[in-house]
């Protein structure tokens, strides 16, 4: 948990510009991923404080999108072993606007699940392992 207080901490100080939430083309980490947006599906859902977190899922790679406010975050976590560690990736703000998405990422076969925060509230909530 301190780990993610300290990158959620080091997210809101360094921000995020609007031109790197807006691409449209493919980020360096979906890339190299092989990922694109293309055919998506929700495969897990959640909330928090009314804001409604998303993984979406494309067959091959997976993202998580938050519907909210400005100031809420959303990220996927990636697990290679059935969940007992994580790896999180592609935090994600929204800076303007009611929703935000984060990069797409190959699930190589393993779980992923997408999380979200609701601005300065302290609560985190992850969909379920897909």
């Amino acid at each position: 948990m301190r780990v993610r207080k300290a990158l959620l901490a080091t997210v809101a100080v360094a921000g995020l510009s609007a031109a790197m939430l807006t691409a449209l083309t493919p980020t360096a980490a979906q890339a190299a991923e092989g990922c694109t947006f293309d055919n998506p599906r929700t495969v897990a859902s959640t909330s928090i404080r009314s804001r409604g977190i998303e993984l979406r899922y494309n067959g091959t790679c997976a993202w998580g999108r938050i519907f909210g406010s400005p100031g809420d975050l959303v990220w996927v976590d990636r697990s290679f072993d059935n969940g007992r560690t994580w790896e999180q990736l592609s935090v994600t703000a929204i800076n303007t606007g009611g929703s935000n998405h984060t990069d797409a990422f190959n699930n190589k076969g393993n779980l992923m699940r997408a999380c979200g925060k609701a601005g300065n509230y302290p609560e985190v909530a992850c969909t379920t392992w897909w």
